[in-house]
């Protein structure tokens, strides 16, 4: 059973550097072979969260937000990666995650240290974490590996394991989906 994963982004202010990291996470996952859905905030015309997508009629869902649900019903794990802001996540990603709830989120991995707020969303967190310090010293623009960088071999490891307990968690929760939920 092939894995998907949605990457998240977590900002969209000028001279970001997660973009770099999600590069990273997408290129690896699918030499893992895992399908990934990149999704970009900065790329969508999704205006702050108002009401939940159910609660919206089909006619005023954005084409955008179709997109969204469909790519977030498909995933099997959510990949977050958010910058900090005054010591927690990021408002853009809590914007676009609280549109969905049970049907997108439930019995399906994540990996952020967001795990009480992903818990509610009914998202299993796994235990390891995937830091990206100095990410602007440590990954170039196109989300490759800056070779030279003293960080370079303990990313490469660290991402390696991360990454390996996330598709672990997603196949095991997609295989406890398949067979019902509670």
């Amino acid at each position: 059973m092939a894995i998907t994963v949605s990457v998240i982004l977590g900002s969209i202010r000028p001279g970001r550097f997660g973009i770099r990291a999600a590069k990273y996470i997408e290129n690896q996952l699918k030499a893992l072979g895992a399908k990934v859905h990149l999704i970009d905030p900065l790329e969508l015309d999704v205006p702050l969260f108002a009401t939940r997508y159910d609660y919206i009629p089909e006619s005023d869902r954005s084409a955008a937000l179709v997109s969204l649900h469909a790519k977030f019903t498909e995933s099997d794990a959510f990949i977050l990666l958010t910058p900090e802001y005054n010591h927690t996540y990021s408002p853009v990603l809590s914007s676009l995650l609280n549109y969905f709830y049970h049907n997108e989120y439930y019995y399906k991995a994540a990996a952020i240290q967001m795990r009480p707020y992903l818990g509610e969303l009914g998202l299993v967190s796994i235990p390891k974490l995937l830091a990206f310090p100095v990410i602007q010293n440590l990954l170039n623009e196109n989300g490759s590996i800056q070779e030279t960088s003293a960080d370079a071999e303990t990313l490469k490891g660290s991402s390696t394991a991360f990454l390996k307990e996330l598709l672990w968690y997603a196949q095991a929760t997609k295989t406890a989906r398949a067979a019902g939920t509670p």
